[in-house]
């Protein structure tokens, strides 16, 4: 039986609850929204490196004005991040060409001690990550001031919850929910925050 995707849509938001509201302007410790469920969460601009080995601000290069999917994981991870490199892998083929240009994936490694570009780029390749997926990390005193404010947790390879978040940082609508998700449940709620 099919479901109704507007069914569907709702029931996530109730999961993954939204606020709509504009971001405060980029200071330096970063820009603060609301999230549903997480409450005020500040998205900071640190400087960040990629599996290309690539530098960029968090805030200003990757999230500003996008439509972002964000989860957490770490490369030597063998259970949850497989799950969620799995569902970030088939997120990126369902949107297609909407990948790199309207939506973008970002992947933080909570474990930057460990997760350099190099082990990230190996980790990219078993997932076939695609240009609109980005996956980061950097010193674990920046990387600590991304991961306190999204997970509460500092940085560490040990065992974590798992946690997306998808915002629109043009109309300020954020979400986000712990657990693992399908991807197209994911696609309902970034179809959603889209508009």
């Amino acid at each position: 039986m099919k479901r109704n995707i507007f069914a569907s849509v709702i029931i996530l938001l109730v999961v993954f609850g939204t606020v709509r509201g504009q971001a405060q302007d980029l200071t330096t410790s970063g820009v603060e929204v609301e999230v549903q469920g997480f409450g005020k969460v500040i998205i900071p601009d640190i400087i960040v490196q990629d599996q290309d080995g690539q530098k960029s601000r968090f805030y200003s290069d990757l999230v500003k004005d996008k439509v972002v999917v964000i989860n957490f994981f770490y490369t030597s991870c063998a259970y949850i991040c497989t799950l969620q490199g799995r569902t970030f892998s088939k997120l990126q083929s369902l949107l297609g060409e909407r990948l790199g240009k309207s939506v973008f994936l970002i992947s933080v490694s909570t474990d930057p001690a460990n997760d350099n570009s190099a082990q990230l780029k190996q980790w990219s390749k078993r997932y076939d990550v695609q240009t609109g997926w980005t996956l980061v990390t950097g010193s674990t005193a920046e990387m600590n001031k991304l991961l306190l404010p999204f997970t509460a947790k500092p940085a560490s390879g040990g065992m974590h919850l798992p946690v997306t978040f998808i915002g629109n940082a043009r109309t300020g609508v954020w979400t986000g929910a712990t657990g693992t998700f399908a991807p197209e449940d994911l696609l309902k709620v970034v179809n959603f925050i889209s508009r």
